[in-house]
């Protein structure tokens, strides 16, 4: 029997130390496992199997209670493992839900979230043990507002979801509570880019190709409209004082006027 991945693989590999792990779950799970190989030799260090669905989030290094925990997203399971040697440290009742996003890490929390075909957004606090699903480890949820493809951002103990159609929610990172959700941009448009955060801002760019400015912090605040003139899927990377957005037939390398 051969394993399957539906529309591919999603997750990207992630660097630990001298290890280079791995998620390769399938479609239907009797086939997923964890990896980890010598970043030099490529030789097989651990591998654990996995019962989870295909899920297409990256994993993600977090160093809680003394030590590093790798954390990852997934339908049946949200699970830590020890990254050094592949063992599970605690699970959690999973998304139920396709996982597509990468785990957001900050403030003390991992935030995991989905938007199809539920939408949910769970913030646990790393470093327990055994099944944390109904302890006080499990910090809060939130089943609005959440995207299929945007990515989350965490950011200045704030997280923000963005729907497939530009709808803004801002929740606080450690609570939950809600400062602000469904805030319009100016323009109606559909997103498949995700937000990037820049010098107290978040970028938001549209499919049209504008990129929506908004104020990071509890009051939601468009501060400009920049059009690019072409569609524009791929999310913004900034670098290097500059930031580079690809659109359908070019890159544009934007960096600041001078002075400002």
């Amino acid at each position: 029997v051969v394993a399957t991945m539906g529309v591919g693989v999603g997750t990207s590999p992630l660097l630990y130390r001298d290890l280079l792990i791995l998620l390769c779950d399938e479609d239907n799970g009797e086939r997923s496992f964890l990896v980890a190989l010598d970043r030099r030799t490529g030789k097989e260090a651990w591998r654990v199997p996995r019962k989870i669905e295909v899920s297409w989030a990256t994993p993600v290094i977090v160093r809680a209670a003394g030590r590093d925990e790798l954390v990852t997203a997934g339908n049946q399971l949200i699970q830590a493992y020890d990254p050094a040697t592949g063992r599970e440290l605690w699970r959690m009742k999973g998304l139920e839900s396709n996982a597509v996003t990468t785990p957001l890490v900050g403030d003390g929390v991992v935030v995991v979230s989905s938007g199809y075909p539920s939408k949910v957004t769970i913030a646990v606090k790393p470093g327990g043990s055994g099944d944390v699903t109904d302890t006080p480890q499990v910090l809060w949820r939130y089943n609005k507002g959440s995207a299929y493809v945007p990515s989350p951002i965490l950011f200045d103990g704030h997280v923000y979801l963005l729907t497939d159609k530009g709808l803004l929610t801002c929740l606080d990172a450690r609570t939950g509570e809600v400062r602000y959700e469904g805030a319009r941009p100016p323009v109606t448009a559909s997103f498949t880019a995700s937000p990037v955060a820049v010098n107290g801002h978040l970028l938001l760019t549209s499919q049209d190709g504008d990129t929506f400015v908004v104020r990071a912090g509890p009051r939601f605040e468009v501060v400009g409209t920049n059009p690019l003139g072409e569609p524009i899927s791929a999310s913004a990377a900034a670098a290097g004082g500059r930031l580079y957005i690809r659109g359908e037939k070019h890159l544009f390398a934007i960096t600041a006027p001078a002075g400002s």
